[in-house]
């Protein structure tokens, strides 16, 4: 502490704004127009001053609007090394905000791939032919390390000793942003795994459906939200969720985004929160009406 003082010094500040960099809007231009006239109002803080009529008639909000926040959070983030890769799928098993994701699929998807988008050759006989690609989305990983800790593949030198080096690892997400947004956006146009070729009911199997459960804004690391999004892989598509009030109800569907989301066929989770101490009985009326 006292060294500090001798550590002070004066910060000249400019009278007008002389940084570079551009606030960029809460969220894309191609949301939609619920999203950029309500969601992104609430997300710059300015929720105070929309007017009643933009208020949902029913208190009914739509699912699936984490995807549009983008938060940049993390310092570091995950990079996936094919080389090493046993094609597992515990990492994405593992993430809390469905940020690292996997796909099998045929080849001919590469042909207007980004030249930093990374593949591999599937393994296993149920894959025989397609490619393979664990990617991750730079601006809405939290940085938890939960995939580099799990993941159990590591290279081994010469005398099979591990060199430190595993099939996932982290790096500086800033100078990885950019070209891993396009990748990103580029493995979610990859259409999904075909659902006959491999079992449900298995680590990688899970892991091949899309999770209907994204981003959402609990803790980074959090021991929760990895089940609830495995839940929604398996079941999601016909949910209907009563959630008890705590940190589910505040991960799960705080304002002002949702994290529930759906498919491309508009099926996905239902869910709401009563606050009172009747869960049972306010899912059970969810299911009949």
């Amino acid at each position: 502490v006292d060294g500090a003082v001798d550590k002070i010094y004066e910060v000249t500040v400019p009278d007008k704004v002389t940084s570079k960099i551009k606030m960029r809007p809460p969220v894309p231009e191609d949301a939609p127009d619920f999203v950029r006239e309500v969601t992104a109002e609430l997300i710059a803080l300015r929720g105070d001053k929309l007017p009643v009529s933009k208020m949902p008639v029913d208190g009914k909000f739509p699912t699936g609007t984490t995807k549009y926040e983008k938060r940049n959070i993390a310092v570091n983030i995950p990079q996936w090394e094919p080389d090493v890769c046993i094609q597992c799928g515990t990492c994405s098993l593992v993430c809390p905000h469905a940020a690292i994701r996997i796909k099998a699929y045929d080849a001919k998807y590469l042909k207007d791939a980004p030249s930093t988008f990374k593949s591999a050759d599937a393994k296993g006989k149920d894959f025989a032919g397609l490619k393979f690609t664990a990617q991750v989305a730079p601006e809405d990983c939290t940085g938890c390390e939960a995939c580099v800790m799990a993941c159990p593949a590591q290279e081994k030198d010469e005398n099979k000793q591990p060199t430190g080096r595993k099939a996932i690892n982290m790096m500086l997400q800033e100078p990885l942003r950019a070209t891993e947004r396009e990748n990103y956006k580029y493995f979610l146009a990859i259409p999904n795994t075909d659902r006959n070729l491999f079992k449900a009911a298995s680590v990688k199997g899970s892991q091949l459906i899309e999770p209907l459960f994204e981003y959402s804004g609990a803790c980074a690391g959090c021991g929760e939200t990895a089940y609830v999004k495995l839940l929604t892989q398996l079941f999601g598509d016909r949910a209907f969720i009563g959630n008890a009030t705590g940190c589910s109800s505040i991960y799960g569907g705080n304002l002002p985004t949702t994290p529930y989301t759906k498919r491309s066929d508009g099926r996905g989770p239902t869910w709401s929160n009563s606050l009172f101490e009747d869960t049972a009985e306010f899912a059970m009326g969810m299911r009949l009406t």
